[in-house]
C-alpha cells in the first residue's frame, strides 16, 4: 500500500476528488438559466388527486427549480370511452391553460377519463428545446382504493396504475426537437 502511495501521493489524489466533485456540481451551483435539452431544463407533468376525491390535478413544470420557460401548455380533453389504451377516436382538446416566460403552471378537473396534451418550449443561450407529451388518465374504484391508470402516446413512456394514494407521480416529456433559436 506504500508503494502506491508514492505513485498518487495523498495531497494530489484529494485536489483531483475536490475537482471532480466541482465540475459534477457546477450546474447546480450555476446561477443562470440551464442549457437547453440538458435533464436541467427536462420539462415534467405531475399528476395529483386525494383519495375519495374527484378532482385531478395537473403541475407541469421543470426538474430544475431554476427553468423558465418561454412557453408552457396543458390541454385537456373529456368524453371519450375508456377502453385502457389510448382513445381511438382523437381527443377534441379543450380548456388550455398556458403560460409565457414561467417556471410552472398548473390545471385541474373533475373528469373521467381524461386526456392531457402537454408542451414545453425552452429557450436559453441562443438554443432550444420543445418537449411534448400525450397522456390519458382513469380513476377507479371505490373511495379509499381507487386505482389511477395512466396510458400515454408519447414516444419512450409506457402505462401503468398506481394506487391513488400514491401520488403525485411525475411524466417525463419527450424531447421532440432542439436547434438554434432564431
Amino acid at each position: 500500500m506504500r508503494e502506491l502511495g508514492r505513485y498518487f501521493p495523498g495531497p494530489l489524489v484529494g485536489i483531483a476528488l475536490l475537482l471532480g466533485v466541482l465540475i459534477v456540481l457546477t450546474p447546480f451551483l450555476s446561477s443562470g438559466q440551464p442549457s437547453a435539452g440538458t435533464i436541467f431544463s427536462q420539462a415534467v407533468l405531475y399528476v395529483d388527486a386525494l383519495p375519495g376525491n374527484s378532482t385531478m390535478h395537473f403541475y407541469l413544470h421543470g426538474l430544475g427549480t431554476t427553468a423558465r420557460y418561454d412557453n408552457l401548455s396543458i390541454g385537456l380533453a373529456y368524453g371519450f370511452p375508456w377502453t385502457g389504451g389510448w382513445p381511438s377516436v382523437g381527443p377534441a382538446w379543450g380548456n388550455w391553460t398556458n403560460g409565457t416566460n414561467v417556471l410552472a403552471i398548473s390545471t385541474s378537473t373533475d373528469r373521467n377519463p381524461v386526456a392531457v396534451n402537454v408542451s414545453a418550449l425552452y429557450v436559453a443561450n441562443g438554443q432550444f428545446a420543445v418537449y411534448q407529451g400525450l397522456f390519458a388518465f382513469n380513476v377507479t374504484g371505490s373511495s379509499g382504493s381507487e386505482t389511477l391508470a395512466v396510458v400515454s402516446n408519447t414516444a419512450g413512456t409506457g402505462g401503468f396504475t398506481t394506487p391513488v394514494a400514491s401520488l403525485p407521480v411525475g411524466l417525463t416529456l419527450a424531447l421532440v426537437r432542439t436547434g438554434s433559436a432564431p
